[in-house]
């Protein structure tokens, strides 16, 4: 009976197309950190998703949160993490090539 892989040599999931649109998001603005409403206007995205999406790239070390009071309600602040960083630009090369090859392949047909 095998064991389960520890967490640092978990294998990566492939990105879907709705985490490539976060990551994008985050990669493209000016601004450090934003909230989770600023994403979900951005990238389009219910929330259902985007929460999912933002606590498994936090649980991973891509993002980090802070909370923060404005008009008497705690809003959350994410940003990328340098892993992040890393993660997010390389995933984005990831997918470029594989909707270039998907593309290919498509026209070969």
């Amino acid at each position: 009976m095998s064991t389960p892989p520890t967490p640092s040599r978990r294998r990566e999931r492939i990105p879907s197309r709705q985490q490539i649109k976060v990551l994008h998001s985050f990669l493209t603005r000016e601004e450090e950190s934003y909230h989770g409403y600023e994403i979900m206007k951005e990238t389009g995205l219910g929330p259902g998703t985007l929460y999912g999406i933002l606590k498994r790239l936090h649980d991973r070390g891509y993002l980090d949160k802070a909370a923060e009071l404005v008009g008497g309600r705690c809003r959350i602040r994410y940003h990328l993490t340098e892993a992040g960083r890393r993660y997010a630009k390389r995933a984005l090369v990831e997918d470029e090539y594989e909707r270039g090859v998907a593309s290919d392949l498509t026209l070969e047909l």
